[in-house]
């Protein structure tokens, strides 16, 4: 899942940054930014039941031109990525807590290294 995520989080920090992005929902910027990959959002949550995540959620954030991408099950936190950048942000499932699904990730200091 991590690397699908990864994979997703940087096609749409892509999209931000260089796609004809004006006007778009977010969910249109990020099925312009997975067209060319289109199963990626699917395996993402196939993969996801497979792994026994009864609650799976993916959240986005933009930050400006940056994207952030979280998995949650339920209210917990799993994984959570900034797309600049070519290594994985946040690995939460060693430790999960509850109360812990929402964007953590500043983008602007990740993005800026």
């Amino acid at each position: 899942m991590a690397s699908i995520l990864k994979d997703v989080s940087q096609a749409v920090d892509g999209e931000l940054k260089w796609g004809n992005t004006e006007g778009l929902s977010q969910e249109e910027i990020i099925s312009s930014a997975t067209s060319t990959n289109p199963n990626q959002l699917p395996e993402l949550e196939a993969l996801a039941k497979e792994g026994k995540v009864a609650n799976y959620r993916l959240l986005q954030e933009f930050q400006g031109n940056n994207a952030v991408m979280l998995i949650c099950d339920g209210h917990v936190a799993l994984m959570e990525d900034a797309g600049c950048n070519a290594e994985f942000d946040k690995i939460y499932w060693k430790s999960p807590r509850s109360n812990t699904c929402s964007i953590n990730l500043e983008a602007t200091a990740i993005c800026s290294n």
